[in-house]
């Protein structure tokens, strides 16, 4: 009978212990591939944005866009842009652009001197008429140099 208590208790400590190490692992995972959590848009299926900064001051800028419908496009453009006492300034900028639910992507490298940094990647979705349906914008988080 204690054998039976004993393997029944080790078998109940494994199964807590196991699930919220697994789904502790799921969260760090997908936070760790999806960055931040990004709001629902209308026209705008992925909107995301990261930035890095290396001790050499090599800054990689990232951006994502792309849209729900086939017959939609995509322009998005993504900024690097530097912390100063009036506010952000854009030091850097890139574009792309992609049809339909083709994923517009930017992931270029500048050097950076000391200072505080965000990406800022802006999508603008436009229907088959030119018609602009959605613009918004999301940003990184702050990196300092």
């Amino acid at each position: 009978m204690k054998k039976f208590v004993c393997m029944g208790i080790l078998v109940l400590m494994t199964v807590f212990t196991a699930v919220p190490a697994y789904a502790a692992a799921e969260v760090v995972q997908h936070a760790e591939t999806q960055g931040v959590i990004t709001p629902q848009y209308t026209y705008i299926s992925l909107l995301s944005t990261g930035l890095s900064i290396n001790s050499s001051g090599k800054a990689t800028c990232q951006g994502f866009a792309s849209a729900y419908d086939d017959s939609h496009t995509t322009r998005l453009t993504v900024e690097l842009q530097k912390s100063s006492t009036s506010g952000w300034s854009t030091i850097k900028s890139w574009s792309a652009s992609s049809t339909g639910i083709s994923i517009a992507g930017i992931e270029e490298n500048y050097y950076v001197v000391s200072g505080t940094y965000r990406v800022c990647a802006t999508a603008k979705v436009y229907n088959a008429s030119g018609t602009l349906l959605e613009n918004k914008s999301a940003y990184s988080n702050t990196v300092t140099y």
